[in-house]
């Protein structure tokens, strides 16, 4: 088993060299799945009254990333787009088709190329149900754990999105979900022309296969699901580990960033990577203390969740803590 992985590994790392140069079709590469693994915990996604990418809202980033932001609105992704002078790379497609037909042409127009790579990430609908949008030739890579959750999740997703309103129902009616086209291990690295865009998996966080991306060119760090606008992460019960984030942080720190892009909300300096680690070292520290009183995990989330509002007011979404406490309790010893 480990042979195959890493011939596949090989194989990939000379598709992309390929594909960068134009050797390849797009679509050169069909992975077998992994094995099915247990769907991430659900997405957590409201209802939106426009749960689509807008056009015409590009923001300018750095010299070759843009921003397509979210607007503040449930259910829609900052996408990012990394120009060079002979490729393009999207990072996730919004939801639905006629999001990711948003950002194809804004893609295009800003890349004045015509090939585009695509990344996202992870595999819930906001994030790839717009890819049947993009040109044939597009090449979309992601990582392997990132393709098992595709195969096993992403429809049982959509037909659960589609059932809480109409809206999303509106959003999602058209989706015919395309397979990504290579996968890779742990790093792919795509020149772009002039710029290199580092696909990174660090390992399972809110699903089993979450990517971040970074330029090197410009310091920019689009950073998926681990870094938000001061936001408490939310970590899947089935799939993140606490340790392992906090252990990711400081690999995201080592790249020596100058802006974080994140999933959602506003852009961010790399002190942000310094913040979520003290918050999430401070909820580590209070949980060891409150299961040495013997208090459960149930409790301690209680507790912690008043706590930490008061403490950290500046920081959304504590009801995101139970879920980091039960993690740290799952990992202490």
């Amino acid at each position: 088993m480990k042979q195959s992985v890493n011939w596949f590994r090989v194989v990939s790392v000379l598709l992309l060299a390929a594909l960068a140069l134009g050797l390849l079709p797009a679509r050169a590469i069909a992975q077998q799945p992994a094995p099915a693994s247990s769907a991430a915990s659900a997405s957590g996604v409201p209802d939106s009254p426009n749960p689509f990418v807008v056009q015409d809202s590009v923001k300018r980033v750095s010299d070759h990333v843009y921003m397509i932001p979210d607007g503040g609105r449930f259910g829609v992704p900052n996408v990012g787009i990394i120009v060079g002078s002979r490729a393009t790379l999207v990072f996730d497609t919004g939801m639905g088709p006629r999001s990711g037909e948003v950002d194809a042409r804004e893609a295009l127009k800003l890349g004045k190329n015509t090939k585009i790579y695509l990344s996202t990430t992870d595999f819930r609908p906001e994030h790839v149900s717009g890819g049947q949008s993009f040109p044939p030739d597009s090449v979309w890579i992601v990582p392997e754990a990132q393709k098992s959750d595709i195969d096993e999740s992403t429809l049982k997703f959509i037909d659960s999105f589609v059932k809480r309103s109409a809206n999303l129902a509106d959003a999602l009616k058209d989706v015919k979900l395309r397979s990504p086209d290579v996968v890779f291990d742990r790093e792919a690295t795509l020149d772009l022309g002039g710029v290199k865009a580092q696909l990174l998996w660090f390992g399972p966080a809110v699903t089993h296969g979450d990517v971040v991306v970074f330029v090197p060119e410009d310091g920019v760090l689009l950073s998926g699901n681990f870094l938000t606008s001061k936001s408490y992460p939310g970590m899947g019960e089935s799939t993140a580990s606490a340790t392992n984030w906090l252990a990711t942080l400081d690999k995201l720190e080592a790249l020596r960033p100058r802006i974080i892009f994140p999933n959602h909300g506003e852009l961010r300096d790399a002190s942000l990577i310094a913040s979520e680690r003290e918050v999430l070292r401070a909820l580590q520290s209070a949980t060891r203390e409150l299961k040495a009183q013997g208090k459960t995990a149930e409790e301690a989330g209680q507790i912690l969740t008043g706590q930490f509002d008061v403490k950290f007011p500046d920081w959304k979404g504590p009801t995101a803590i139970p879920g980091i406490v039960r993690r740290f309790y799952a990992e202490s010893q």
